[in-house]
């Protein structure tokens, strides 16, 4: 049977739809679950640092993370949040740990003065290949294996492990991924991505509930093109570091102080890619909460009062997580370290020296 040019064009026009089709479908299947496993860390053979370097450690070949310390003591190691804000200067709820304990504090990779492999993506690339080598760089278990490597050029044998907001995620995954490596664990206001989604408000429906209605239309805008994952390829860091930039003024219109006190960071040293890979290591559903199980470090939480996030959150983290305990601060937000110091302290340093 002869088939005409006409249909056989259309055959293919329709085939190539199909394949175009399927490859969103299945990006977009592969965007639901989390790209991050949980147990896989620990099993890799690639967690020796290279060493320090001034104020670098080198934790693998050509990744260099910035860091910098206060105090004198044992070994605290900070993790920041954001995902992808750095923390520019010493908070002062650590610093009155000076006189017994050594806080040292470092750029992500991907964040701030650290290595930032990534520009923009080449075009020729599939939206699935540059997702694998974005997650695979920047991504969580990369995260988790810093913080490893770390604690080897620190020389510390158990860590003191401390995370704020996203950082405390982080440090909770390393901390059941890595239980014998970690002394103490100390979380101050955890992101609400133990569990996602979480049953709680998100923090853009949040942030949308409490601005004026007039906003609601350039934040809708702003949200849209922020969540368009499938488009970001098209982008590179500096747009980016924009785009999450833009979400500031809305978000300090709708939670009022809740950040007030902590340092700025110019939008040029956000870890945008660095927040991109977080997304796809996340995926859209999980529940990592059995794993908290592992952990065998005693863990503080702290949950300030006034934060955006509801107390069922940190809640959450005390059921999932054996012998730990949960603190309330009083007239606290999102930053105890940098706006509630004493109070903080008061809280700290009772929970180290015990």
């Amino acid at each position: 049977m002869r088939v005409s040019g006409k249909k056989m064009l259309l055959f293919i026009v329709i085939l190539v739809g199909l394949l175009f089709a399927g490859g969103g479908a299945f990006v977009w299947w592969m965007m639901q679950q989390p790209m991050f496993k949980l147990g896989t860390v620990a099993q890799r053979t690639d967690l020796t640092p290279v060493g320090i370097f001034d104020d670098f450690w080198e934790v693998s070949p050509g990744v260099k993370l910035k860091h910098f310390s206060t105090g004198e003591g044992r070994n605290i190691l900070f993790v920041h949040g954001g995902p992808g804000i750095p923390t520019m200067e010493s908070a002062p709820g650590f610093d009155l740990l000076s006189d017994e304990y050594r806080v040292n504090y470092y750029d992500q990779r991907g964040v701030g003065r650290s290595t930032r492999p990534f520009d923009r993506f080449p075009a020729e690339d599939s939206s699935w290949t540059k997702i694998q080598l974005l997650e695979n760089t920047l991504g969580i278990s990369q995260q988790l294996a810093d913080i490893e490597r770390i604690r080897k050029l620190l020389g510390d044998d158990k860590l003191i492990l401390m995370g704020h907001s996203y950082g405390a995620l982080l440090a909770s995954l390393y901390a059941a991924e890595f239980p014998e490596n970690v002394d103490k664990l100390i979380l101050l206001n955890p992101a609400d991505l133990l569990v996602f989604p979480s049953g709680n408000k998100g923090l853009f429906e949040n942030v949308r509930e409490r601005l004026p209605e007039r906003d609601h239309k350039a934040y809708d805008k702003w949200q849209r093109r922020y969540l368009d994952l499938m488009q970001i390829f098209k982008e590179d860091e500096a747009s980016l570091q924009q785009l999450d930039a833009d979400f500031l003024p809305f978000f300090i219109k709708a939670t009022g102080d809740t950040i007030e006190g902590a340092p700025p960071v110019s939008p040029d040293l956000f870890g945008s890619w660095y927040t991109r890979a977080q997304f796809f290591g996340l995926g859209k559903r999980h529940d990592w909460s059995a794993h908290m199980g592992n952990i065998t470090a005693d863990t503080l939480i702290i949950h300030g009062s006034k934060d955006f996030q509801p107390l069922a959150v940190s809640e959450l983290y005390e059921q999932a997580i054996p012998n730990a305990q949960l603190v309330e601060i009083e007239e606290a937000a999102h930053f105890p370290h940098f706006n509630n110091a004493k109070a903080l302290e008061q809280q700290l340093r009772p929970f180290l020296n015990k």
